[in-house]
């Protein structure tokens, strides 16, 4: 069975495009349920109707037996829990882990900090540490953990995967210098085989299309996209079309002025070197 995530966000979509130009009036009215149902069975991030619901409501958007059989089963997937609930991590950073398993293809751009998926332990530690002070021993090691599971599974499937950082973050010195000489490390012993490509927005790309904007990922997967976005706020997750379109030439005009890969081992390298000075 996959992702309970994706399961609540096909679910979401199916009935969505199901219900087609009926109004969620018509449609609750229907069988017998509030308005405000329809509307939360069709949020990705809201509710998951009851079996009984469900079935009356396919009945009446006049679903055939395999398919109301296959809906079903997207319910049974979504209400699944996901290995992430046990850490009592916030709702939408379970979801974005759920979609990130499931991803085909990541595109992701971070202004300030290493991709998460590409960071050392440490390096994570001390970025917890400087994000919410005073938190306890066993909530850093349970964040961690959770950062650490995620990495696993990511490199198990290995999904396409496109980072793009400013060049500031390979100088900053999270951790201090032994920790970020092996942070730096982590990045050059990235996989050679075009699955991963890691590259620098230099200083010299000047005022780029990134540099207003906050951190966040595209995440392809076989039956939807979806953007994540990182803020003060918490995790936001958007998916309508305009959205995943804004995003796609965001990325377009990040890789046209970021460094080639070549070109970026070359200065993480030369990094490297500067830090390891330092360390001795």
């Amino acid at each position: 069975m996959g992702s309970p995530t994706v399961g609540r966000w096909q679910l979401a979509h199916e009935l969505r495009r199901l219900r087609g130009d009926e109004t969620r009036d018509s449609a609750a009215k229907a069988i017998g349920v509030a308005p405000s149902s329809i509307t939360r069975w069709e949020d990705p991030a809201g509710m998951t109707p009851r079996a009984r619901d469900l079935k009356l409501l396919l009945g009446h958007y006049g679903v055939g037996e395999d398919e109301t059989t296959r809906v079903l089963n997207l319910r049974s997937q979504a209400r699944t829990p996901g290995w992430w609930q046990e850490y009592g991590i916030a709702k939408e950073y379970g979801t974005y882990i759920g979609l990130e398993a499931e991803a085909t293809r990541i595109e992701n751009y971070e202004s300030a900090l290493v991709p998460g998926l590409l960071q050392t332990e440490d390096y994570t530690r001390a970025v917890v540490q400087a994000a919410v002070p005073g938190i306890s021993e066993e909530e850093l090691a349970s964040q961690v953990h959770v950062r650490t599971v995620r990495q696993d599974r990511w490199r198990e499937q290995l999904p396409e995967t496109w980072f793009f950082i400013n060049e500031a973050v390979i100088h900053q010195q999270v951790g201090g210098p032994y920790v970020m000489t092996e942070q730096l490390k982590r990045l050059l012993a990235l996989p050679g085989n075009g699955s991963v490509t890691l590259q620098l927005l230099p200083y010299e790309a000047g005022a780029h299309a990134g540099l207003p904007q906050p951190p966040f990922s595209l995440l392809h997967l076989r039956e939807v996209a979806a953007v994540c976005t990182e803020s003060y706020n918490g995790t936001l997750l958007l998916d309508k079309p305009s959205d995943i379109d804004r995003h796609v030439r965001l990325l377009n005009h990040l890789r046209a002025a970021a460094a080639s890969p070549q070109q970026t081992r070359i200065t993480i390298e030369r990094a490297l070197r500067t830090l390891e000075g330092l360390s001795k």
